[in-house]
C-alpha cells in the first residue's frame, strides 16, 4: 500500500464496497471485501477501525453461517472498543450467532444487552438492528410471534427515522400471517415488500420464497414450483445459507405434495446436512421433522421415529417451543397411526405445548393427521386428555379458514384460496344448490323452514327434514374434507332454526362485485370501469338453477343491471367517438332484449355515425315490427323522430 493512501478512508471504502455487494446479493464479494479492510486496519487502524472491520467482516461470515468464527470476531471488537457503536453492533452478530448455533436463551440476553448498550449510546440505528435480530433471531423460532412482530415494528419505526425504510418488517409479517394461514395479509405484506425487491439479491430470494410457501399452503403445485426455481437460483447464487436451507425445505414440501416420498427425503436431508455444515440448528431440528414425516411417507415407520425423535431433541436444546411443539404432535400422530401404547401420553403433552403457545394452526397445517386425534381423544377416558382435546377444538373453530372465491355468473364455481373445488363436489346431497340459495339471502342467512320450502317443496316434512340435514352435512364436508362428523365448521354454522353461509375475510362473490359496484360506474359513465365490471357477466346467474323459483329475482335483476351497464358503455363509447364498440353493446343488448328501445336508439346513432342509414333503419323496423306483433304498440316518439330525420336526408 502507498504511503500516501489513507488506510482509514481505504477500510471505511471497503467496508461500504462489502455492504453493498451483500445488498446486491454478492455475499461472497462482502467477505472478500470485509477481509481485506481487517487487514488494512490492523496494519494502521485505531481500535475503532479495526472494530468497525472485524464487525463487518462477522456479518459477512455470520450470513455465510461460518457462526463460531462471527462470534470470535465480535468478542475481540468488543474488547477493542467497548461502549462504542461498533461494540453495539459487534453484541448484535454475537447474539444471532448464538441465537442460531447454540441456545435462544442465550442470544436472547446478548440482543437485550445490545438494545441496552444503543440507547445509552443514543445508537439508534443500531437499536434497530437489535431489536430486528431479535424478533428474527429469539422470537420467531420460539414461536413467540406477538412479540417478534412487535420488536419488528419498532425496529421499523426507528429506521423509518433515519430514513432508512427497511424490508425485514414486511418479510416477517408475511412469514407469521402465512404460517397462522391467514394468507390474505400474507399477500398484502408481500405487496408492500415488492418495492424494496432489487432483482438477484438475497431478500428477492426471500420474496420468491415466501410466495412458494403460500403457494404449497394452497396446494397450487405450478406456481410453487415456478418460485422455488426462481429462490433457488437466487440461493445457489448468493451463497445464503438460510435462504438456501429454506428452499430446500419447501422443495422437499413440494414433493411431499406431489406424492413423491422419496424425493421429498432426499430434499430434507440435504437441508439437514446444509443446516449441520453452516451452524444454524433451529433449521437442522426444521430439517430433521421434515425428513421424519417424509420418510413416514414412504413406509419406514422405524426411520420416520428416528429423525422425529432427533429434530426434538435438537429443538428441545435450543429452545424453539414452535417447532418442538409440531415435532412432538407429528411424533404422537405417528405413534397414534402405529398403535402404541405411548401415544395418548405423547397426544397429552402435544397438546398441552400447543395450547400453552397459542400454535393451534398447527392442527390446521396437518389436518389429516390432527383431526382423527382431537376425534379419538375428545372420547379418552382420562378426563384431562379429554379436556385438553376440547380446548383444542376451541382454538380450531377460531383460525381463520381460507377465503373462497365464487363465480356465478355464467357459470357455477368455488375456490377456496386459490384451489378450485372440484365441479363434481357440488352435486351431493344438493349441497351446491343450499350454497347457491344461501349466498342470495340476506346476510347469506336463512330460517330452516324457509331453506325446505326453497329446495324441496314437494317433499312431506319428516323426509324434506333428513334431505336438509344431509345437505348442510354435505357442504360442510366439501368446504372442510377432513371434518369430523360433530366438529363444527367455520364456514357454516346451523344453529337453532337458522343456517348461516359465513365467507371469511378476503373472500369475493363476483355477482356481489358486480351488483354493488357497476351503479356507480353507470353513473359515472367511465369507460374503463363500466368495461372491467361488465366483464364479470360472463353469463346469467346460476345457469344451474334456472328453474328454481328462488333464483328468479336476482337472475333478472342481475340482467336487467347488465343492460344498463351496456347501454351506459354504448353511451360512453359514442361520446368518445368509439362507434364500432357502441354498437357493439347496443347488438349484445338486442339479442337479450329484442324490444329494448334505448339499444334501438344508440345502435341507430352509431349506423349513422358510420354512414350506414341502411342498417339504422333495419333496426328501427325490427323493433317496430317486433313491438307490434308482441304488444299491439309503436316505438316511443324519439325513436320515430330520429327515422323521419333519416328519411329526409
Amino acid at each position: 500500500m502507498a504511503n500516501d493512501v489513507n488506510p482509514m478512508s481505504t477500510v471505511e471504502e471497503l467496508i461500504t464496497e462489502s455492504i453493498l455487494h451483500e445488498e446486491s446479493g454478492d455475499l461472497h464479494g462482502a467477505l472478500e471485501r470485509a477481509t481485506r479492510a481487517v487487514e488494512i486496519a490492523r496494519v494502521d487502524g485505531s481500535s475503532n477501525l479495526v472494530a468497525r472491520a472485524l464487525v463487518r467482516l462477522s456479518e459477512a461470515l455470520f450470513l455465510l453461517g461460518s457462526k463460531t468464527r462471527a462470534a470470535s470476531l465480535c468478542e475481540e471488537a468488543i474488547a477493542l472498543a467497548p461502549d462504542t457503536p461498533e461494540a453495539a453492533c459487534a453484541w448484535i452478530t454475537k447474539a444471532a450467532s448464538i441465537s442460531e448455533s447454540q441456545n435462544l436463551e442465550a442470544g436472547e440476553a446478548l440482543f437485550h444487552q445490545a438494545v441496552e448498550l444503543c440507547r445509552r449510546l443514543r445508537y439508534n440505528a443500531g437499536r434497530a438492528r437489535a431489536l430486528s435480530g431479535l424478533a428474527f433471531s429469539v422470537y420467531v423460532p420460539r414461536g413467540q410471534f406477538d412479540l417478534a412482530l412487535s420488536s419488528m415494528e419498532e425496529s421499523a419505526r426507528l429506521k423509518d427515522r433515519l430514513g432508512t425504510p427497511t424490508w425485514e418488517l414486511p418479510f416477517l409479517q408475511a412469514y407469521v400471517h402465512g404460517l397462522a394461514g391467514d394468507r390474505f395479509r400474507a399477500r398484502r405484506a408481500l405487496d408492500e415488500l415488492l418495492p424494496m425487491v432489487h432483482p438477484g439479491s438475497r431478500v428477492a430470494g426471500a420474496y420468491f420464497y415466501l410466495w412458494a410457501r403460500l403457494s404449497l399452503d394452497e396446494e397450487e403445485l405450478e406456481k410453487a414450483d415456478e418460485y422455488l426455481h426462481l429462490a433457488f437460483n437466487i440461493a445457489n447464487t448468493t451463497g445464503a445459507p438460510d435462504l438456501n436451507i429454506w428452499v430446500r425445505l419447501e422443495t422437499s414440501r413440494y414433493h411431499l405434495l406431489k406424492g413423491e416420498a422419496p424425493s421429498a427425503v432426499n430434499w430434507a436431508d440435504d437441508a439437514y446436512r446444509y443446516a449441520r455444515r453452516t451452524g444454524f440448528r433451529f433449521l437442522a431440528g426444521q430439517a430433521l421433522l421434515a425428513r421424519g414425516k417424509a420418510t413416514w411417507e414412504t413406509g419406514d415407520v422405524n426411520g420416520a421415529e428416528q429423525d422425529l425423535r432427533a429434530g426434538i431433541a435438537e429443538l428441545e436444546k435450543l429452545g424453539a417451543a414452535y417447532e418442538l411443539a409440531r415435532g412432538k404432535f407429528l411424533l404422537a400422530a405417528l405413534y397414534h397411526t402405529l398403535q402404541r401404547p405411548q401415544a395418548e401420553d405423547l397426544w397429552l403433552e402435544a397438546a398441552g405445548r400447543i395450547t400453552r403457545g397459542g400454535f393451534a394452526f398447527i392442527l390446521e397445517q396437518e389436518r389429516g393427521l390432527a383431526f382423527p386425534l382431537v376425534e379419538k381423544y375428545l372420547h379418552s377416558r382420562r378426563r384431562e386428555v379429554r379436556e385438553i382435546s376440547d380446548n383444542l377444538l376451541s382454538y380450531l373453530a377460531n383460525i381463520r379458514p381460507l377465503p373462497l372465491r365464487v363465480s356465478g355468473l355464467g357459470y357455477f364455481r368455488v375456490w377456496q384460496g386459490r384451489k378450485p373445488i372440484p365441479d363434481q363436489a357440488w352435486s351431493r346431497r344438493k349441497a351446491g344448490e343450499l350454497f347457491r340459495f344461501l349466498l342470495l339471502q340476506p346476510h347469506r342467512s336463512a330460517h330452516r323452514d324457509a331453506i325446505l320450502d326453497a329446495l324441496w317443496p314437494d317433499y312431506p316434512p319428516s323426509t324434506a327434514q333428513d334431505l336438509f340435514h344431509q345437505a348442510t352435512s354435505a357442504l360442510r364436508h366439501i368446504l372442510e374434507p377432513n371434518l369430523p362428523v360433530k366438529f363444527p365448521s367455520r364456514y357454516l354454522r346451523v344453529e337453532s332454526e337458522r343456517v348461516t353461509l359465513e365467507l371469511p375475510p378476503g373472500s369475493a362473490v363476483d355477482f356481489e362485485q358486480f351488483e354493488t359496484l357497476l351503479p356507480a360506474a353507470i353513473e359515472g359513465k367511465k369507460i374503463d370501469e363500466l368495461k372491467r365490471l361488465l366483464a364479470l357477466y360472463t353469463g346469467d346467474l346460476f345457469p344451474h338453477d334456472v328453474y328454481s323459483d328462488w333464483s328468479v329475482g336476482a337472475r333478472e335483476r342481475l340482467a336487467h343491471l347488465y343492460v344498463r351497464g351496456q347501454l351506459a358503455l354504448a353511451e360512453g363509447y359514442l361520446a368518445n367517438g368509439q362507434v364500432y364498440p357502441a354498437l357493439e353493446c347496443c347488438m349484445d343488448v338486442l339479442k337479450r332484449d329484442p324490444w329494448n328501445e334505448d339499444a334501438v336508439l344508440w345502435g341507430m346513432k352509431a349506423c349513422l355515425a358510420l354512414n350506414d342509414a341502411p342498417r339504422a333503419m333495419r333496426l328501427y323496423v325490427n323493433l317496430e315490427r317486433t313491438l307490434q306483433k308482441e304488444l299491439g304498440i309503436t316505438p316511443r316518439s324519439d325513436l320515430r323522430e330520429l327515422v323521419q330525420q333519416i328519411r329526409r336526408r
